[in-house]
């Protein structure tokens, strides 16, 4: 599999990429479902958001990660800081959450940590 995605052309693997980091920040933004066990599902929003960024860290790091490892995990972890800094600016259905960042920033990490055996 990962023969395959770095054997792809670069304008795929770019369009490829736009488009899930397009896809991540439309979920950020969308207005949340209005569910009345919202305390459970608290976990579950930290384990998506960690879920995400695992999953982007990984393609990335298949991408692009042969030269520029540090720069592209530290602009991951800064653009999952972004995205909680324009959901508390933008959207008043939405607020900034620091364990959402945390759990951006650990599914950076652990990505990183686990595709790197493979790269």
């Amino acid at each position: 599999m990962i023969e395959y995605i770095q054997n792809q052309s670069k304008s795929i693997q770019n369009i490829i990429s736009i488009s899930i980091v397009l896809f991540i920040a439309i979920l950020h933004f969308i207005r949340p479902p209005n569910i009345a066990t919202f305390d459970s599902l608290i976990q579950l929003d930290k384990l998506i958001h960690f879920l995400m960024f695992f999953l982007l860290s990984c393609w990335f790091l298949m991408v692009y990660g042969d030269k520029h490892k540090i720069t592209l995990l530290s602009s991951l972890v800064l653009y999952g800081l972004l995205l909680e800094l324009m959901q508390m600016e933008f959207f008043i259905f939405r607020s900034f959450e620091w364990f959402d960042w945390l759990a951006d920033s650990i599914g950076v990490i652990v990505g990183f940590f686990t595709i790197r055996k493979w790269i």
